[in-house]
């Protein structure tokens, strides 16, 4: 749940500053790197960084299929 509520709100703000802050966004920051590319950046970061921190928490816990044999 945490997973899609982090990297979804991240693109929808992504989008939205896209769609009505294009200048903005077309901003360069450093030679031809402009801000939306560098928030496009940070985006990928936290998806990268969120699927790894979702892939450890889904290691610790057991299976569905082994907590139904344990209790049997």
């Amino acid at each position: 749940m945490s997973f899609a509520l982090v990297n979804g709100s991240a693109f929808a703000v992504h989008v939205l500053l896209a769609c009505s802050a294009a200048e903005l966004m077309a901003t360069r920051v450093w030679g031809e790197a402009t801000l939306g590319m560098l928030a496009l950046l940070v985006q990928g970061s936290l998806l990268v960084w969120t699927a790894a921190r979702y892939d450890r928490r889904a290691d610790a816990r057991p299976a569905p299929q082994e907590i139904r044999e344990e209790s049997r």
